[in-house]
């Protein structure tokens, strides 16, 4: 037995088994891997290590450099909302002098978010706040290397007050508008009264004074004259009676928006050949305040009007649309559309206009192919009755 252990160990030194060779080569590998880690590897990775400790030094100083420079406020805290530093900027803000140690959400309520996290995940928040009578637009920014958050103020009060002037500005702008477009339509009624009460009743006396002459008394050749001045006045009277209805609609105030329009819409398809429809959804016999039907009546008159002068359309169709929540109005043609021109046009300001003096939405949708489609949409809020 022992002779046969000792073959076996003898066979296992032996520089002829292979296995002697497999360990000699695993050993020698291990220990070349060994030396490369130690005095390759490890020393880079160390280096690395160094490099990256120094770029951060590096960048928490260009920070605070930064942020001592930084002409607007600027306060850094810890992971637990203690405030570590802030520059001379925010030192000024009133009531702030002493801010280093105090916790940030004594100065800032709205965060209200885990500090800790917002810096480990290098998260960033935006919020406004007003100190002192001052707007700041806030920047909230965590750097997770170097265990901090840097607070960023921006002032923003002169922006602030620019925008609150302009928003001013706009409301007067169309406090003025809708203030022109009642001065306007207060004329237009006086000016029909005065055609239709004092130069329509003249006319008319005219004629009738005109027709009570005796025909005997007249030579041949004038009553030719005579019954041409009898039709010039009946027209006279007509297109009186015309621009008297265009400047004050008795349809509108007597019966309401719906007779109005299709009358409108009647007369116009008959005096330019355009053939034309109207359409009323859920209208029924509803009135709206005298103002808004005015509105909508002017804007149906003036883009029924830049479709004649303008569209070279065939077709127009009018929609009127009344549901809970707006009421809807869609003008169609079939024409050329509206040239760059056009859109600038006063006609298409003042029903734009109009249609914003009621918080509404005004939209064109206009194509050589597809003609033109007017939007009008007003919410139902603004229709409320006298």
């Amino acid at each position: 037995m022992n002779k046969e252990l000792n073959e076996y160990v003898d066979l296992f030194f032996s520089y002829d088994n292979p296995v002697y060779y497999s360990i000699i080569l695993a050993l020698s590998l291990f220990v070349l891997v060994y030396v490369f880690y130690k005095y390759i590897i490890l020393p880079l990775q160390k280096k690395h290590i160094l490099e990256k400790q120094e770029l951060e030094l590096k960048n928490a100083r260009l920070m605070a450099l930064f942020a001592e420079l930084d002409p607007d406020p600027v306060i850094r805290i810890d992971t637990d909302g203690k405030i570590i530093h802030s520059n001379d900027a925010a030192k000024k803000l009133n009531n702030l002098i002493e801010l280093d140690g105090r916790n940030v959400r004594e100065i800032l309520p709205q965060i209200n978010f885990p500090v800790t996290d917002y810096i480990r995940n290098n998260q960033t928040q935006n919020f406004f706040h007003a100190i002192d009578g001052k707007y700041y637009s806030i920047l909230f920014r965590g750097t997770s290397y170097l265990d901090i958050a840097q607070i960023y103020f921006r002032d923003l009060t002169e922006r602030k007050k620019f925008e609150e002037e302009l928003e001013e500005s706009r409301k007067r702008l169309k406090d003025l508008s809708a203030h022109l477009q009642d001065k306007l339509e207060e004329e237009r009624q006086r000016i029909s009264r005065e055609l239709h009460d004092s130069v329509g009743q003249n006319l008319l006396l005219i004629k009738l004074r005109l027709q009570n002459i005796n025909l005997n008394f007249i030579k041949s050749v004038e009553k030719v004259e005579y019954s041409n001045l009898i039709e010039t006045l009946e027209n006279s009277i007509k297109e009186l009676k015309s621009i008297s209805y265009d400047l004050k609609p008795r349809i509108l105030e007597e019966m309401g928006l719906g007779p109005a329009l299709t009358s409108l819409c009647n007369k116009i398809s008959k005096e330019s050949g355009i053939k034309g429809s109207i359409e009323f959804v859920d209208l029924n016999d509803e009135r709206f305040n005298t103002k808004m039907e005015i509105s909508f009546y002017r804007i149906v008159q003036e883009a029924l009007n830049n479709i004649v002068k303008h569209s070279k359309a065939e077709v127009f169709d009018i929609q009127l649309i009344n549901n809970k929540e707006k009421i809807r109005l869609l003008i169609s043609d079939d024409g050329v559309g509206i040239f760059n021109s056009h859109r600038n046009g006063l006609g298409l300001i003042n029903m734009k206009e109009r249609v914003e003096n009621y918080n509404g939405k005004f939209k064109i949708d206009s194509s050589q192919e597809r003609g033109t489609l007017i939007i009008v949409e007003i919410p139902k809020e603004e229709f409320a009755n006298d």
